[in-house]
């Protein structure tokens, strides 16, 4: 099995290094989000191997998945209501790319391909809190509109600052919940990214908490909020089926 990841940047997936829009291990500079995959994946496959040790890794970028988007379908994503947010749509097509680049890569590797596709919600009060059902749901579509079975959606509620703040804060992985109803604007006043760096110390660089999660000081088998659970669910169906179904 390997791993095709994709992200929005430096402080959650990772980027490659030097910058490309795609990259194999070598070139891939891991964010916490990565980490994070790895760990869960470690623990639903049954044995204990890293793939970001073993070089079982992949990258694509955003931008690579904005220029490899796919052709529209003949029948387009279904919509509730009158008009589809077009950032639904944009995640939809994501998937889509992200799909199409792990069928090519399980083809080069003769080896099944899980895919996650990480996007923040960043829903705001103003903006209304549906926006994480939305684009996790445009995400599921977009694999499953390209028969993909293997594809994840890991989309924090509002920003992965909260899962991560659930592990670090005062009294630690308990009332997590109530982080998802903060606000995802790093401008307000008491921002999640604000309250992570000052249960840090300070000290909430990439580096820093990718140590953390290293030495499981961030425990991400103690994380229990909803949009959290919902990734690790459908991490663990992938993981499962990538470890069961033949080529």
């Amino acid at each position: 099995m390997y791993l095709l990841l994709s992200g929005e940047g430096a402080g959650d997936i990772g980027v490659c290094n030097p910058s490309a829009e795609s990259c194999d291990r070598t070139n891939f500079k891991q964010g916490p989000m990565a980490m994070i995959v790895d760990q869960l994946v470690s623990t639903f496959q049954g044995y204990e191997m890293s793939h970001l040790d073993t070089d079982r890794v992949s990258f694509v970028s955003e931008a690579y998945l904005k220029t490899n988007k796919l052709a529209p379908k003949a029948k387009a994503m279904a919509l509730r209501g009158k008009k589809k947010p077009a950032e639904t749509k944009y995640f939809y097509e994501n998937a889509r790319a992200l799909a199409a680049a792990a069928k090519a890569k399980s083809a080069e590797l003769n080896d099944k391909v899980v895919a996650i596709l990480f996007r923040d919600s960043d829903g705001t009060s103003s903006a209304g809190r549906g926006n994480w059902e939305d684009k996790r749901n445009s995400m599921i579509e977009g694999f499953l509109a390209e028969a993909f079975e293997l594809g994840v959606a890991m989309v924090p509620k509002p920003k992965s600052e909260a899962w991560l703040l659930c592990a670090t804060k005062v009294n630690p992985y308990q009332h997590c919940i109530a982080l998802e109803d903060e606000s995802g604007n790093d401008r307000s006043g008491n921002s999640l990214k604000h309250q992570l760096s000052v249960s840090l110390r300070g000290n909430s660089e990439t580096r820093e908490l990718n140590i953390l999660i290293s030495n499981m000081t961030i425990d991400v088998n103690k994380i229990e909020m909803p949009s959290f659970d919902a990734f690790k669910k459908d991490l663990r169906l992938a993981v499962t089926r990538a470890n069961s179904v033949e080529l």
